[in-house]
């Protein structure tokens, strides 16, 4: 077994010829890091065998985590799951197929861990951890089996408290992007998280078109709420959650929800919903569970050299809580300049 780093074009066409579980082992996902993020080095695998037939894929982008002098490899950042490409069934891949062949590559490069974000396969020979979990709905056959079957009552209450405050919901805007993008900043700096460049979103959308999907949540003309989806085979995966926290006593959220679940049942166009990723430790699992989705295991396996530590750059660290603290209280212009320079060495 070889690996071999893929040029763009070739990794497309190979891509193509395997069937992925998420959105983000498109190979759009890795041109969208790319073109925002040029600097970052990425590494396009493919495991060919001794007849030169390509066994696996593998995406990875170095990510130099922040406190680190070397980098670490992941597949992929800045979405919530990826992992390995077959080309056949995978559950027949021995360990000295997948584990050997990309151990080797990892003791040859300079990363000192590498991760894989797996939403289902059980890899074997790495190190097992991670923080987060899964949700997963699968929607019903028509609009009222989800209000009365599938959801909980909480959830039936909540899109209720939303219509008595006038809460109106709209697909498609002229100026969705720009008021997604102004309610990410409100929504990143109070919660002191730094925000992506600004073209990340708008290279997003122009990669995926159709495939992304902004949704406005508004009192009267006021946007207080936005998600964006993006769909894959027949699956919605909410990308982003935001809402304008002068308004949280309004749930936007679940208003938004519920007129998306209305519209992808009648319209057909997604069977399943996933939630996206949850720390297991998260009130945010209450949430989804509301919802009728069901709890998946999130599985990350690394690769970690010897006296390394993948460090754990989370929000509820009591470590960063001075540095959240401060960044909240920074100007906005602050954010937009040195935001990406911070979170591109965020390894999430």
């Amino acid at each position: 077994m070889k690996i071999r780093c893929c040029p763009a074009g070739e990794w497309r066409r190979l891509c193509g010829e395997t069937e992925y579980d998420s959105i983000y082992q498109d190979p759009r996902w890795l041109e969208l890091i790319e073109q925002v993020y040029p600097r970052l080095r990425l590494h396009r695998l493919a495991c060919v065998d001794a007849a030169g037939e390509v066994v696996w894929l593998l995406p990875l982008v170095e990510i130099k985590a922040i406190g680190k002098l070397r980098p670490m490899l992941i597949s992929v950042p800045f979405g919530n799951y990826g992992g390995v490409l077959y080309k056949n069934d995978p559950s027949s891949l021995s360990e000295e197929q997948l584990q050997l062949p990309l151990g080797e590559f990892f003791n040859e490069s300079k990363a000192f861990a590498l991760e894989i974000r797996e939403p289902e396969s059980q890899l074997q020979g790495f190190e097992a951890g991670g923080d987060f979990v899964r949700f997963e709905l699968t929607l019903p056959g028509t609009v009222e089996q989800m209000w009365k079957d599938t959801i909980t009552g909480n959830a039936r209450t909540s899109v209720r408290k939303a219509d008595k405050f006038g809460v109106h919901v709209s697909f498609h805007e002229a100026r969705q992007l720009e008021i997604f993008q102004e309610l990410n900043e409100q929504h990143a700096a109070y919660h002191g998280t730094p925000i992506h460049k600004r073209s990340w979103y708008p290279t997003l959308v122009e990669k995926f078109g159709q495939q992304a999907e902004i949704i406005i949540g508004r009192v009267q003309e006021t946007p207080i709420g936005a998600l964006m989806l993006l769909y894959h085979d027949g699956k919605a995966i909410l990308h982003a959650a935001i809402s304008d926290v002068n308004f949280r006593h309004i749930p936007v959220m679940d208003k938004l929800l519920w007129v998306f679940f209305e519209k992808a049942i009648e319209s057909g166009r997604a069977t399943n919903f996933d939630f996206g990723r949850t720390r297991a430790d998260s009130g945010k699992r209450f949430f989804k569970r509301k919802w009728g989705a069901i709890e998946k295991p999130l599985h990350y396996y690394y690769l970690i050299k010897p006296g390394h530590v993948v460090p754990r750059i989370l929000p509820e660290n009591p470590a960063l809580a001075p540095a959240i603290a401060l960044w909240r209280h920074l100007p906005r212009w602050v954010h937009r300049s040195v935001g990406p320079l911070v979170r591109v060495r965020i390894p999430t």
